[in-house]
């Protein structure tokens, strides 16, 4: 087993790191450390999206803590911010027979302005076999058209990227810039990978189990539904 930190990796975010790998973490201290790793995504792509009008694409589990940090840590600097929340549902497929994974979206909430971004940032907490990505990403690529496509979160497994790119055409992987804090290369029997997040992801926000987070709908799809719908602006911080 070996973690491999990328250059992005600082102090404060290699503290976070250990936090959500650590058993010991109790739910509140891991959807803070979460959070503040959203944070130090969201200061690392800031230059990048100066005035841009930016898509923030992310699962149910993730809003309210990677997500909303993110957005947080861009501090109002891209031009706009819509949000796109994902509720899937995770299938296992089977290796031996070579079945992939599967993530059918049960349900989601999009902006309207998700259509017409310039730059589009996927982010999930961890990012292993890449079924819920690949199906988020090509949902949303059906109708927008980014120039730039992010792909963000604190820790992939090793094939991330390739397991990702070979379900695109080249001309959407060209587009694709990956961000992430660490790489591990070892997943245990269950599939979680080692260390991590730390285990089952929806267990360690707090939800039972996957069906549980599915019925969770997320503050922050609540408070931006709730501005457009009074016709305020949707804030970008």
């Amino acid at each position: 087993m070996s973690r491999k930190l990328t250059d992005l990796a600082s102090r404060s975010v290699v503290a976070s790191l250990n936090l959500l790998a650590s058993p010991d973490t109790l739910p509140g201290e891991y959807q803070q450390a979460m959070y503040q790793l959203g944070v130090e995504h969201g200061k690392v792509l800031k230059s990048k999206l100066q005035d841009k009008a930016v898509g923030i694409a992310c699962t149910v589990e993730d809003a309210d803590f990677l997500a909303k940090g993110i957005i947080d840590g861009l501090d109002g600097s891209p031009a706009s911010i819509a949000v796109a929340c994902f509720w899937n549902k995770r299938f296992p497929g089977d290796e031996s027979k070579n079945i992939p994974d599967t993530a059918p979206i049960q349900k989601r909430y999009a902006e309207p302005s998700i259509k017409s971004v310039d730059c589009l940032i996927i982010a999930k907490s961890i990012i292993s076999g890449a079924c819920v990505v690949k199906t988020n990403l090509a949902n949303l690529i059906l109708e927008s058209d980014p120039s730039e496509v992010f792909v963000v979160a604190p820790v992939a497994f090793t094939n991330a990227k390739q397991s990702l790119e070979k379900e695109f055409p080249e001309d959407i992987t060209r587009r694709f810039e990956y961000t992430f804090f660490a790489e591990d290369d070892t997943k245990s029997s269950d599939g979680n990978v080692v260390p991590g997040v730390g285990g089952d992801v929806y267990q360690r926000l707090g939800f039972e189990n996957q069906d549980g987070k599915n019925r969770y709908t997320p503050e922050l799809v609540i408070m931006r539904r709730r501005q457009m719908i009074s016709g305020q602006a949707v804030s970008t911080a």
